[in-house]
C-alpha cells in the first residue's frame, strides 16, 4: 500500500484534481478567514460612532470560517470527484486491466488509493487550518476562538470530509464506471431523509396520517453520510460516528475490490447480483417521487383529488423509471482505447 509506484500513478491520474482541491482549501480557510477579520474590522468601524454599541461576534460565525458556507459544499464535491477519479475513471478507460495486472494484491491496489486519498485531504486541511487559525491568533479578534472548540473547528470536518471521502470510494468498489460512482455517492449520501420524506408524503396522502414533529428522528443524521460536510461536533463521543463510518466502509471496499470482476468495467453496476435490488429500489423510490409531484400540482381546494392523483403520478413514474432503469443497468460506457 505503500509502494512508491502506485502513489505515483495515482497523483499522475488525478493531479489536476489534487491541485483544485488545494486551491480551493487555500479559499477555504486562509483567504476566507482574512476577508473575515476585514469585515469585522469594518463593522468595528462603523460601530465606532455609535458609543453605546460594540460588536458582538457569535459562535455560529466563528464556524462559518471553519466548516459552513458554499465552499465545503464545494470541497465535498471535490472530494467525491477526486474519489471517482482514483477508482471510477480507471473503469471507463480501461486503466483498471492495466493497474490489476501490476504485482501487487488487490487489496493494497485499493489501500493505496485511499491512503493516498486520505492524506492529500489530511496535509490540506491541516496545513491550510493552521494558517488560518494563526491569522485569526494574531488579529485583535483572537478571543473569538474562545467560543468554539477544537473538534467543531478542526476534527469535525476533517473527520467528517474522510468520511465522505470513504464512502465515495466504497460507492466505486460496486459502480462500473465514474457517472453511476458519482450519482451513487449522492443520490445514497442523502437517502435516509430523502426516503424519510417519501414516505412521510406517502402515509399524509394515502392515510391521512400527519408527522407533528420532524418527518424523521434526528439519529438518522448520524446516518446520512452527506450531512458531515457540515460536522460540528459538541463532545468527542459525537467524533466516533466518523471515524467508525470511515473504517466500516474501508473494511466493505476492500472485501468488494478484491471480488470485482473487471469485464463489467464500464457498466452501472460491476456485481450483476444487485440488478433486482436496484431495479426494484430505484422504481419504488421513483414512483413516490411522481406521486409527490403530481400531487403538488392539484389545487388546494380540490382535495379529493390528491388520492387519485398521486396514484396517476406514482404509475407514470413507475413506468417510466423502470424502462430507464433496465436500459441503464444494460449501458456500458466503456471507452475503447485505440
Amino acid at each position: 500500500m505503500f509502494h512508491k509506484a502506485l502513489w505515483y500513478q495515482n497523483y499522475k491520474q488525478t493531479r489536476m484534481v489534487v491541485w483544485i482541491l488545494l486551491v480551493l482549501y487555500i479559499v477555504h480557510l486562509p483567504f476566507q478567514t482574512l476577508l473575515t477579520i476585514e469585515s469585522w474590522r469594518k463593522q468595528l468601524e462603523e460601530l465606532s460612532l455609535y458609543p453605546d454599541w460594540s460588536l458582538e461576534i457569535l459562535p455560529f460565525e466563528i464556524l462559518g470560517i471553519f466548516s459552513r458556507g458554499i465552499l465545503p459544499f464545494i470541497l465535498m464535491f471535490t472530494i467525491i470527484l477526486f474519489a471517482c477519479m482514483l477508482i471510477g475513471s480507471e473503469r471507463n478507460t480501461r486503466r483498471m486491466d492495466f493497474t490489476f495486472s501490476l504485482p501487487f494484491s488487490r487489496k493494497d491496489l485499493f489501500l493505496a488509493k485511499l491512503l493516498y486519498g486520505g492524506a492529500m485531504i489530511i496535509v490540506f486541511h491541516t496545513s491550510n487550518f493552521l494558517i488560518a487559525y494563526w491569522i485569526l491568533k494574531q488579529s485583535e479578534f483572537s478571543y473569538v476562538l474562545d467560543l468554539v472548540k477544537i473538534i467543531q473547528i478542526y476534527y469535525g470536518p476533517l473527520l467528517g470530509l474522510l468520511l465522505i471521502f470513504s464512502f465515495a470510494m466504497f460507492i466505486g468498489t460496486i459502480s462500473g464506471e465514474m457517472i453511476s460512482q458519482i450519482a451513487m455517492t449522492v443520490i445514497f449520501g442523502v437517502f435516509p431523509p430523502g426516503f424519510g420524506l417519501l414516505l412521510v408524503y406517502f402515509f399524509e396522502i394515502n392515510f391521512h396520517y400527519y408527522f407533528i414533529e420532524n418527518f424523521y428522528p434526528t439519529w438518522i443524521e448520524n446516518f446520512t453520510i452527506l450531512f458531515y460536510t457540515f460536522n460540528h461536533p459538541e463532545s468527542v463521543v459525537q467524533l466516533l460516528y466518523p471515524v467508525i463510518g470511515t473504517a466500516v466502509f474501508t473494511a466493505l471496499g476492500i472485501v468488494l475490490y478484491e471480488r470485482n470482476n473487471i469485464e463489467h468495467n464500464g457498466e452501472f453496476l460491476i456485481f450483476k447480483v444487485l440488478h433486482p435490488i436496484f431495479l426494484i429500489g430505484m422504481t419504488f423510490c421513483f414512483s413516490l417521487l411522481g406521486g409527490m409531484i403530481f400531487t403538488s400540482l392539484t389545487p388546494w381546494n380540490v382535495q379529493s383529488l390528491e388520492i387519485v392523483t398521486y396514484w396517476v403520478g406514482a404509475g407514470v413514474f413507475f413506468l417510466f423509471s423502470y424502462l430507464i432503469t433496465k436500459r441503464v443497468l444494460r449501458m456500458n460506457l466503456l471507452v475503447k482505447n485505440k
